[in-house]
Order: structure tokens, then C-alpha cells, then sequence
């Protein structure tokens, strides 16, 4: 065991972890905890094998120095990553990607790196699959590239929890870490649970008239429509709407448009060539102070500190999981 610590140490140091020191740093059962901390900051590994096929890592990491490292795996690899703290930015083959605090991405890794800014607590859970598995799931109709973002992390915490509190000691504890997996799995390919509500929630004509009201919303968020001109547009008042809109979408009208502005602005925001004020008013904030705190209410970093991250990831990002 010290002999495979020694050679993922070195391996780490080098920046550079291989399918070998992957493979040997996994136990057979049970979990493998690391805690290193020096001048160069502070790192704590979990890993686990939950099958021949499944893995699990929870990985925090806050280092003194701006970090890039890079990962090989010995076969095609999905990873199934959820986002804790901090930022982490991964550099894949056709996509780089900022995984922020609540993001869940399904990413198809044979190599990679992930790169962590300097002063920052990042943390993640990242469940590993069989790419096969994967793409066999989604069906032939829906495959998927390099990364996806497949949501926000709410109301998987629980059988996050299930998989991460199993000892793994005994064969039915891998069984059970192992369906614990594939259903978290099969809940994030899924239908997002909006989509899921307003398909199940409201008539189809109902479904029709939000359609036609959020069209609205959208086509200018710097002047969105008032409630009521809305409601005239659906044809209902405006109580009913919100009822309506809260039963399809789980939030009011104008709730609904601040997480539509925020998830608009975090695409902006990656453009190099519009400011952050720039950001804030084109989505239809009064203020970049208001922005900010949105963002940081939402997102858990400020509008800087993503656009940083963000930038960090096109000179090469790294993995840790």
C-alpha cells in the first residue's frame, strides 16, 4: 500500500497521473483516503471501486498557487461530475469546462486536465462510468460530445450521500453503492425535473399559453413585460398565472426570468469582450453591484471570480477525481 501511495505522490508531483497509478491507487475494498498539506496548500482525496466498471472520487483541494494537472485512463471514460465549492476548469480534447459549486456535468474523459485557481476550497464528487454504459443509456437518438451540463445539483445530495457514507466492505455493500450509482445516473440522463413538471402539471393548452409567455421574457431581458401584460398574452389573470407557472416550472414568473437572466449571464460572461457591467445590463440588472450579488447568491463566486476560472481553462485545465 505505501509502495502505491509513493507512486501516485510522485505521480501528483509530476503533474501528471497515469491509468497505472489510477488503477493502483484504488482499493479492491473499502475506501482510500489521502491528506497531504505543505507550501503548496492543502489536498484530501476519497476514492473508491465501486464495481469493475464504476468509480468514485470526492476530491477538495485549495492550493497557494494556481494548479494544472493532467489525467490519462486506461479505457473511454464517463464522468459524472458534481460540483461542491469553489471552481474547478477542466480541459477536454473538443471542450474546456467551469464546473461551479451545484453544476453537474456528464463528460467523456479518456484524458484531460483540470486546472484550480490559486486561494480557493475546490471541491467535487466525480462518479466514474463505462463510456459504452453510458451511450447505451442515452439511446442512439441522443449521444453526447465532449461535455454536457445536465443541471443543478438539487435533490441528489441524498443518494450522493448513500454512495459516499457505504463502507464498501462487504460484496452487498458494493451492490448497493453500485445501484445507488447507476440511479443517480439514470436521474441526471433523465428529464430535467422543470421539464418533467410542466409536461405532468399543466393541460396541454395551459403548457401553450407559458410557452408563448416565456417567449416574451426572453425576446428582451433588459425590459421584460409586466405581470399583466403577460397574463393578457396567456389569456389569464395574473394570479393565475404564477399558479400556473409555479405548477409547471416549480417558481413564479419573475423567479423563473432571475434564473433565466443568471444562466444567460454566465454564457456571457465567458466572452472576453463584454465587461461584467456590460453583462449585468444586457441581462436586466439595474446595477453590476445587484448583478453580483445575484450571482454570487446563485452561484456561490462572484462574476470575476468565474470569468477567472473561465479564463484560466483556455491556457489548459486539469482533473483530480
Amino acid at each position: 500500500m505505501d509502495g502505491m501511495r509513493t507512486d501516485l505522490g510522485k505521480a501528483l508531483a509530476s503533474r501528471r497521473v497515469g491509468a497505472a497509478e489510477l488503477a493502483a491507487y484504488l482499493p479492491e475494498t473499502g475506501w482510500r483516503i489521502s491528506r497531504q498539506s505543505g507550501a503548496f496548500g492543502r489536498t484530501a482525496f476519497r476514492c473508491a471501486r465501486i464495481s469493475p466498471a464504476i468509480t468514485v472520487t470526492r476530491s477538495a483541494c485549495r492550493f497557494a498557487r494556481a494548479d494544472d494537472a493532467a489525467i490519462s485512463h486506461a479505457a473511454p471514460t464517463a464522468m459524472l461530475v458534481f460540483g461542491e465549492s469553489g471552481c474547478s476548469c477542466f480541459d477536454l480534447p473538443e471542450a474546456r469546462v467551469a464546473v461551479l459549486p451545484g453544476d453537474v456535468w456528464l463528460m467523456r474523459a479518456d484524458e484531460l486536465a483540470r486546472h484550480t485557481p490559486a486561494g480557493v476550497t475546490s471541491a467535487m464528487t466525480v462518479i466514474k462510468f463505462d463510456v459504452a454504459r453510458v451511450a447505451a443509456a442515452l439511446g442512439e437518438g441522443r449521444g453526447f460530445g465532449a461535455a454536457m451540463r445536465l443541471g443543478r445539483n438539487v435533490g441528489a445530495g441524498a443518494c450522493l450521500g448513500g454512495i459516499l457514507d457505504n463502507p464498501l466492505a462487504s460484496p452487498l455493500d458494493r451492490l448497493l453503492a453500485e445501484g445507488q450509482a447507476l440511479a443517480t445516473l439514470a436521474r441526471w440522463l433523465g428529464p430535467p425535473p422543470e421539464a418533467a413538471a410542466g409536461a405532468s402539471g399543466v393541460s396541454g393548452e395551459d403548457a401553450r399559453r407559458l410557452g408563448r409567455v416565456v417567449e416574451m421574457l426572453v425576446a428582451d431581458l433588459s425590459a421584460p413585460p409586466s405581470l399583466e401584460a403577460l397574463a393578457a398574452v396567456a389569456g389569464m389573470s395574473h394570479v393565475r398565472l404564477n399558479r400556473c407557472f409555479r405548477k409547471a416550472y416549480g417558481v413564479t414568473v419573475f423567479e423563473w426570468l432571475r434564473g433565466y437572466r443568471l444562466d444567460r449571464a454566465r454564457r456571457w460572461l465567458d466572452d472576453p469582450e463584454q465587461s461584467v457591467t456590460e453583462v449585468a445590463f444586457l441581462c436586466g440588472f439595474s446595477s453590476s453591484s445587484h448583478f453580483a450579488a445575484a450571482f454570487r447568491e446563485r452561484f456561490r463566486c462572484s462574476p470575476q471570480e468565474y470569468r477567472r476560472c473561465g479564463a484560466s481553462a483556455s491556457g489548459g485545465g486539469a482533473f483530480a477525481g
